[in-house]
């Protein structure tokens, strides 16, 4: 009897291990099939590759499952009941696929034995009209009256009361903050994405929806959770161009706070941050997504994104003190403190006060992204040491000091060896004291890991802990966007 429990146990650890790893490889090819549907007719070869590759992932988990059952709830996915996290590379799907369940009111999708092509194909169509609201109300019963028998709707409703969220509810005095720091830096991430493709469409960006993507960030640093400041140290995912104007936002606004500004000021500095890179539409592709360093002509186009991003601000309708500060954030982020930098200026010029700060969120979030003709990019925590050091004369001393402010001693992404023979990994800073971060422990004092699916947070490092030192990525195997995504 005393083996009963230990094998029923590794029995349940080896099935949710294989569901970890069948579950984004199904989100993956969903999402693919989705963006397929868009663009061709359930007939076309392309659609049906897609859709045979999904039904191939779908068939193999239903080998060993009753059903298949994917479920969104509070801003995770779970597939009968494990809860599926995404890689890096794969926030941004992960994310989309939310919000469109999140679009149509749909909680679910249970999978039943004996889905088919056919099936799959009249439910595709529909699940695409349900795009428009009034379709998503009754997608439900459209999929019944389409004779879809064996992939079942579940409404978001129906989820209140699911034994699934029972996991996330229990954690929820450590992970609240963060998981609605997560809904929104996604949101803005996404919504940065449609404006920025409208803007290269229409030839001006949509002030209205950038304003409406910065408000929930003010009322979150407003509120002093400064979970969302930690996701802007995610730099590895595929979204990452749309993710950097969020990033020089979120920083922009915590900096604005450490300086003192009111809140409509924060608002506005938002919305400056969020378009500053705006001019970049009129970049060519193969330009800006180039894997080499730049010869002199293709740097000279790059030079002339601030003057385009101005350009395109002139033709939003009319005039307001928020277009002309977002224009003049445009023109001068690039061009630093000490009148280095670029487009030149030939006679005496001031950076406006919100420039200065977002040219320094620029920076910084630039400095610790990748770069393929990089080795590797700077760490978080080498970031800021090179800021502080040697390009500190390129930027507003206080406005130096305010990004000390939001992103702590050891930023979010840092690897800490601490005092007590702890390894760490800073997640997001804590405004109360900047020597000690929220942490996540990922190695105990007498070297054992903590395994990938506990957290064992900090939150956060203790007044009785101190930071040793901080590891470099050469020193280690663990890998902190990986763990930052979880």
């Amino acid at each position: 009897m005393t083996d009963a429990v230990p094998g029923g146990a590794m029995r349940a650890s080896e099935e949710g291990g294989r569901l970890l790893e069948l579950g984004p490889r199904l989100l993956v090819r969903f999402s693919a099939m989705l963006r397929t549907a868009r663009t061709h007719d359930v007939s076309n070869q392309a659609f049906q590759r897609q859709l045979q590759e999904f039904l191939q992932i779908l068939l193999e988990t239903l080998e060993e499952e009753d059903e298949v059952a994917l479920v969104a709830v509070a801003g995770y996915f779970y597939l009968n009941g494990v809860r599926l996290r995404a890689s890096a590379a794969l926030l941004s799907m992960y994310h989309a696929l939310i919000e469109e369940f999140e679009r149509r009111g749909l909680g679910g999708m249970r999978f039943l034995h004996g889905v088919g092509a056919a099936e799959m194909e009249r439910f595709l169509q529909l699940f695409q009209a349900a795009e428009d609201p009034a379709l998503a109300e009754r997608l439900a019963e459209a999929v019944i009256e389409a004779s879809v028998e064996h992939v079942v709707i579940v409404p978001a409703a129906d989820l209140d009361k699911e034994d699934l969220t029972r996991e996330l509810d229990e954690k929820m005095d450590v992970s609240s903050e963060r998981g609605r720091a997560k809904k929104v830096f996604w949101r803005a991430v996404l919504g940065s994405k449609r404006i920025v493709v409208r803007a290269a469409q229409t030839g001006r960006p949509d002030l209205r929806q950038a304003k409406r993507l910065v408000q929930p960030v003010v009322d979150s640093i407003m509120k002093n959770e400064y979970s969302i400041v930690g996701l802007t140290a995610l730099k590895e995912h595929d979204e990452y161009t749309y993710a950097h104007c969020v990033n020089v936002s979120v920083l922009s606004i915590s900096m604005g706070q450490a300086l003192g500004l009111p809140r409509q000021a924060l608002a506005d500095l938002g919305v400056a941050g969020l378009l500053h890179d705006i001019g970049k539409v009129a970049v060519p592709g193969d330009v800006l997504r180039k894997p080499d360093k730049l010869n002199s002509d293709e740097w000279g186009v790059i030079r002339r994104h601030p003057l385009e991003g101005v350009k395109m601000m002139f033709r939003m309708p009319g005039l307001s003190s928020l277009t002309l500060d977002a224009m003049r954030v445009s023109l001068e982020h690039h061009l630093n403190f000490d009148l280095t930098g670029y487009p030149e200026i030939e006679h005496e010029w001031a950076q406006a006060t919100m420039t200065r700060i977002v040219a320094l969120a620029d920076c910084f979030d630039a400095m610790t992204a990748h770069r393929a003709y990089h080795k590797r990019p700077r760490t978080p925590f080498e970031g800021l040491q090179y800021l502080l050091g040697p390009a500190r004369v390129q930027f507003d001393p206080a406005v130096l000091w305010s990004l000390v402010r939001t992103v702590g001693l050891y930023p979010a992404g840092s690897m800490l060896l601490t005092g007590s023979n702890h390894v760490v990994l800073a997640v997001s800073p804590n405004p109360r004291d900047l020597r000690r971060p929220h942490c996540r422990v990922l190695v105990r004092p007498d070297g054992t890991p903590v395994p990938e699916d506990i957290e064992e947070p900090w939150d956060p490092m203790s007044d009785e802990e101190s930071v040793l030192r901080v590891l470099r990525p050469e020193e280690t195997t663990l890998d902190a966007q990986e763990l930052l995504a979880a």
